[in-house]
């Protein structure tokens, strides 16, 4: 490509000029945009803004970094789906005439914006300035108006959430934010991979990843105020970024010493962590040489499929429940006592939740466990439940699915079953009876 003497001209001028002249800024004003060679810095040199290119591609863009920690990871990228080209060096970011961000090519085309005219009317631009926290958010405030926010970058995540920011619904912004995956490692446009907020009916949330944001992938379960259940090994020590790659894996980063990352945690590590791996009723339990088992008082839907290893049809209940067997559809009074033909509960150890989860309020704090239990019990449609520190009751009542025993972590579900797949009852009486009998007989050869 030939340059004309303009560019020429520019390019000889910075040549000439010291290299830290101007090479960090701490804000970007209608009067001072950010050009090529600059980069915006936050007040305590964490975090860095600026012009980047990838693997020496023909497309550049703007985007956002930890300015000390490496290899570089670009956390956030402006024009991820609008690039411009690597040797356009005229290309700048400022504050629009609108009060609106605004990346411009050199021919001072619109190629990314914020869109912020609504907040900003055209007499009180000169007052915005954009800036950089230390906590990585890239924020358009209103120095005027006590520097209220116009814009952040934090409400349109990339591939990459930050310590500090959430995903998810906003209720002031009536808007919903979700991580989206790169399409390569070398390009940063939008993949097919989402990771974002559980169903808004669900509480508490859970992180789940999709394939076209239909198609669940992956699941994290419920948060528990510390860690997601589904991530036994995961604890509330700070992380320095969480991220979804092409693939659509998830993982966690830190800096120990500041300067190199190194990976504490990655989702899909093994076939048990892609969602549903077992079907519905289907437990997994990587460590097994079989993954896939079906639960106590159930039987695989298709046994020619599941002994080919093709267990995503999951299983169904070999025993009808009592409580499906009665007119009235209740299988126990509240206070009342169990006979020998009502339902009972198979506990699994240490699990990931099913998904489809619902939150029981209105407990009594003494009570909770067992009234987590009687209120399941009594209540014909729920087909298990789980008492969760710092969460509570949770129960199930549609399909039990994506299920995973750990060998440490997890929590303990109870699924409703038939009474005689557990052998209780009767056998029991059975028992006594004979044990009674045997009884009288020593006591007959005594005397």
């Amino acid at each position: 490509m030939q340059l004309d003497s303009g560019t020429l001209f520019f390019l000889f001028i910075a040549s000439l000029l010291p290299s830290q002249y101007g090479a960090e800024v701490y804000n970007i004003t209608p009067s001072h945009p950010l050009v090529e060679g600059q980069t915006l810095v936050s007040p305590g040199l964490r975090f860095e803004l600026g012009f980047f290119t990838l693997n020496s591609a023909a497309n550049k863009y703007v985007g956002l970094w930890h300015r000390s920690i490496f290899p570089r990871k670009y956390v956030w990228v402006a024009n991820r789906d609008m690039p411009i080209a690597t040797t356009d060096i005229l290309a700048t970011l400022r504050i629009g005439r609108n009060g609106s961000l605004e990346l411009v090519d050199g021919k001072q085309n619109s190629v990314w914006s914020t869109n912020a005219t609504v907040l900003v009317s055209s007499s009180s631009t000169s007052s915005v300035a954009a800036f950089l926290s230390d906590d990585g958010n890239f924020v358009a405030k209103d120095v005027v108006k006590a520097g209220q926010p116009i814009w952040q970058s934090f409400d349109y995540p990339g591939d990459t959430m930050l310590p500090t920011q959430r995903v998810g619904y906003n209720s002031k912004s009536k808007y919903s934010s979700f991580l989206i995956a790169w399409k390569s490692e070398s390009d940063p446009s939008s993949g097919i991979y989402t990771a974002e907020e559980g169903r808004a009916t669900e509480m508490p949330p859970q992180v789940i990843i999709r394939v076209n944001r239909s198609t669940p992938f992956w699941r994290s379960g419920p948060w528990e105020k510390s860690k997601f259940i589904g991530v036994p090994d995961m604890d509330d020590r700070y992380r320095t970024y969480l991220d979804i790659s092409s693939q659509g894996k998830i993982k966690l980063m830190y800096a120990d010493n500041g300067r190199n990352w190194s990976l504490y945690w990655k989702a899909l590590e093994n076939p048990c962590d892609k969602y549903g791996a077992c079907g519905p009723f289907g437990i997994c339990k990587a460590s097994e040489s079989t993954i896939c088992n079906c639960m106590k008082g159930f039987v695989p839907k298709s046994h020619q499929k599941w002994s080919k290893g093709d267990w995503t049809g999951g299983c169904v209940r070999k025993t009808e429940l009592s409580c499906d067997r009665q007119t009235t559809k209740r299988s126990v009074p509240l206070q009342g006592k169990q006979d020998d033909n009502d339902d009972r509960f198979w506990k699994i150890i240490g699990a990931k939740v099913p998904d489809y989860y619902e939150y029981m309020t209105s407990f009594s704090a003494q009570y909770m466990p067992n009234e987590c239990k009687t209120r399941c019990l009594n209540n014909c449609s729920c087909l298990a439940y789980a008492y969760v520190n710092n969460i509570g009751c949770l129960v199930w009542s549609k399909d039990l699915i994506d299920i995973q025993e750990f060998s440490m972590g997890g929590v303990d579900i109870y699924i409703r079953v038939a009474n005689k797949e557990l052998g209780e009852g009767k056998p029991i009486k059975l028992i006594a009876s004979l044990t009674a009998i045997g009884l009288i007989i020593i006591l007959a050869a005594i005397v």
